[in-house]
């Protein structure tokens, strides 16, 4: 009888062990409200750039918006080489995963107050949902607890392919 006590304990302790050597996949860091927001403000903003896909420009021919639709600040900041960063797929994964979502919206902020650029109806909410917008292209999905600037979440954590 004893056998089979310890027997039966030590298969209990093993999936507990094999339990709590997981790890929980955070529940949604941001509301589907704020990603919303965030979709209206990065189409009147930073889409003009990164394209509305979030894909940025390669300078390929045939890029959407045309670069010769933006605005002469905005041409001067993309350069003649076209290339504009990536703000979704495997590339800003790569470079962004490893981070935490406040620090990917801090960096966020550094472009937003960029006074070369002068985006209207920017502030510092704004930013973060532009922020919970780019999370949920990447995967990420909605919940109830709502973004904020010390979010402390890895980015790669809340895609849909951690393993990107």
């Amino acid at each position: 009888m004893n056998h089979k006590a310890l027997l039966l304990a030590a298969i209990l302790g093993s999936g507990l062990f094999v339990l709590t050597g997981q790890q929980p996949t955070p529940s949604g860091v941001f509301t589907s409200a704020q990603a919303e927001a965030g979709r209206a403000a990065y189409e009147r903003t930073c889409g003009k750039c990164h394209t509305p896909t979030l894909l940025g420009r390669k300078g390929d021919a045939g890029e959407l918006p045309p670069i010769g639709s933006l605005s002469a600040s905005y041409q001067k900041f993309i350069g003649p080489r076209g290339f504009v960063a990536p703000l979704a797929g495997k590339v800003f994964i790569d470079r962004w995963g490893g981070k935490t979502a406040g620090e990917l919206i801090a960096r966020f902020q550094e472009t937003v107050d960029d006074p070369y650029f002068q985006f209207e109806d920017m502030n510092d909410e704004t930013t973060v949902n532009i922020t919970a917008y780019v999370l949920q292209v990447n995967g990420a999905k909605a919940g109830t607890q709502p973004l904020t600037r010390t979010t402390a979440a890895i980015v790669r954590s809340l895609t849909s392919d951690p393993q990107r």
